[in-house]
Parts: structure tokens; C-alpha cells; sequence
């Protein structure tokens, strides 16, 4: 079973908004779908944690924009774009969603955040429990995008990576001999996790739409409401560690409201779907209109994973 264009642009006009939980800067608005949710799967994390997944280099000189990822159970496995990986070589990111097929071995492409360093800490990757931050993501989606059209494949521009990662060292005063991303998850830890604790989400959430300083940075919906609690955490951090990037005392007065959020998602009926083959099992849905960036992982007629990006993403 096949998701058209159409049929995903479709569900994506019926999501619900709920009204906002607000957190110093932050602002999170829960979201509801109704879209098939049968698919069995496990997360990153879950698969890493009960060793069925293992995802190594490519071979032992290593490839930056590639790693080998091997799963060893009966059961597929999701991994989200932009969640972290840490050891190997030096560190990496994923390029977009994908969902890995039960007993299988496949590359998936990367790229790197950790500039300065290319010698093995380990031979395995393990997950950070983050998820890039939002101005990266946004960077990437219309990176990959712009690859799949020229080139097929979803590869980004690993120079803009590390000059974004250069950038956000420095303006969140963070220090990382290797230029490492992690370096700045790590310094906010105590106040990324303040903030996590005081976002609670109801059980029938399954996205989120999340602003600062007045205006709407970008949403991510799953297929069922067990994947947002198991992957909230690392999306909070992801938009929380922008949100703390040089305050604007006049900005963070500013608020959004569900109103405001209605129309943004709105303009999905003016944008654009265009599909390429996943890396993995599905179809990999590029979406861009003039408000908004973003992609989905549909498998077997299922939306797994939809982000999207404001092109106003604020500035910071």
C-alpha cells in the first residue's frame, strides 16, 4: 500500500491544535491526526538499548557521509532525522527518517558534527539523546531536498553543517576541541532537562508544534502518540537550545496562538509534495511552500514521520 501525495496533504489538513504550554521563551502546542497507526516498530534508542541494532562505519578507514547500520531482530526500527550519534570515527547526525527493515544491513547517509576529529573512540555509535537543533534541521531538509532533486540521493552540504556548527559553539559560548555539536547539549544539560520536566503532554498527542519569541519555528507528527512520548525529549531539547541562543528581551515578550498555528498549517494546501525513494523501506516525501520546509517518511500508506520548518524560523 502506496500514501499519495494527495492523501498525505489531505491528513495533514485535519490535524488538531491544541492551546500552548509555555516554558520561559518556549511555547509547545500539542497536535492530534487521525492516520493509520498500525505499523510495529521501535525507536533509535529502544534498538540501541536492547542490542538488536548496531551502526558502525562503513568499513575500518571510514566514509563521512555514510555509516552501516545492521539490525538483527524481527521487528523494524525507526530512526528519526537529525538524532545524534556519538563514538566510531567522530560524530554524526542522520540526513532524513528512515525505517529499517527487520534482519537487514543498509548504509544510511550522514553527516558530520564533530569537525576535528577522524580517529575511532569506539567501534560502535551510541545514541546522545538529542536531536540537532532546529536552524540545523531546517538547513538539512532543504539541503537533502535539493540533493534528491540533482543527484537522487539525500545528501547535504557537510561545509554548511560544519559552519552552522561553528556558529553555534560560539554564540552559545560552548568550547569543543573537535567541534563537537554535543558540546553544546552537554553545557545546557541542567537547563534542558528543567524545561523537559515541565513540558507534560497528554497521552493522545502525537506532534508538536513549537514557537519562540512570536513566532513559529517548526512541528513534528507521528503515527501514534507512543512515538512523540518516546522521542519528545530530544524535540524539546532540539528547539529549546535555539530558544536559549541570545535573548531578545523585546522578542521574548512575544506569543503565538492556536489560531496562528492553523493558518501556518494551512499553507500545506498550497505546497508542494514531491517523492523520492528512502533510503530505507517507504517513501521519503519532500514538502515545501512558501511558509514552511520539511519532509515525511511514509511506509505501507503510513505517515511514520512528518517535520516541517518555518521559513521564519527565527533568526538568533
Amino acid at each position: 500500500m502506496t500514501m499519495k501525495a494527495a492523501e498525505l496533504q489531505q491528513a495533514l489538513s485535519g490535524v488538531e491544535v491544541s492551546d500552548p504550554v509555555t516554558v520561559g521563551r518556549l511555547q509547545v502546542f500539542g497536535l492530534r491526526w487521525a492516520v493509520s497507526n498500525a505499523l510495529v516498530y521501535v525507536t533509535l534508542d529502544e534498538a540501541l538499548t536492547d542490542e538488536i541494532l548496531e551502526i558502525t562505519e562503513v568499513s575500518e578507514s571510514g566514509n563521512v557521509p555514510t555509516l552501516a547500520v545492521i539490525n538483527k531482530s524481527n521487528i523494524m526500527v525507526f530512526l528519526m532525522a537529525g538524532e545524534q550519534l556519538i563514538g566510531a570515527k567522530q560524530n554524526r547526525v542522520l540526513n532524513v527518517s528512515i525505517m529499517i527493515a527487520a534482519n537487514s544491513k543498509v548504509p544510511i547517509p550522514v553527516s558530520c558534527v564533530e569537525q576535528r576529529r577522524w580517529n575511532y573512540v569506539s567501534r560502535k555509535f551510541s545514541s546522545t539523546q538529542t536531536v540537532s537543533h532546529s536552524i540545523l534541521r531546517k538547513q538539512m531538509a532543504k539541503d537533502v531536498h535539493e540533493s534528491y532533486r540533482r543527484n537522487r540521493r539525500p545528501a547535504s552540504k557537510q561545509g554548511e553543517v560544519w559552519n552552522e556548527v561553528s556558529r553555534k559553539l560560539g554564540s552559545m559560548g560552548s568550547r569543543s576541541g573537535s567541534e563537537a555539536l554535543e558540546q553544546v547539549y552537554q553545557d545546557r544539560h541542567t537547563e534542558m532537562e528543567k524545561i523537559i520536566q515541565e513540558i507534560r503532554i497528554p497521552e493522545d498527542w502525537c506532534g508538536a508544534v513549537f514557537a519562540f519569541d512570536g513566532k513559529i519555528a517548526g512541528m513534528d507528527i507521528f503515527d501514534k502518540p507512543a512515538t512523540l512520548s518516546k522521542l519528545m525529549p530530544k524535540l524539546v531539547k532540539s528547539y529549546a537550545i535555539d530558544s536559549l541562543e541570545k535573548v531578545n528581551e523585546a522578542a521574548a515578550s512575544r506569543s503565538v496562538d492556536s489560531e496562528t498555528v492553523k493558518n501556518w498549517l494551512r499553507s500545506l494546501a498550497e505546497a508542494k509534495f514531491d517523492p523520492f525513494e528512502s533510503p530505507g523501506i517507504g517513501t521519503d516525501v519532500r514538502i515545501k511552500s512558501k511558509e514552511l520546509v520539511g519532509d515525511s517518511l511514509v511506509v505501507e500508506g503510513c505517515p511514520v514521520h512528518v517535520e516541517l520548518f518555518s521559513e521564519d524560523l527565527p533568526s538568533v
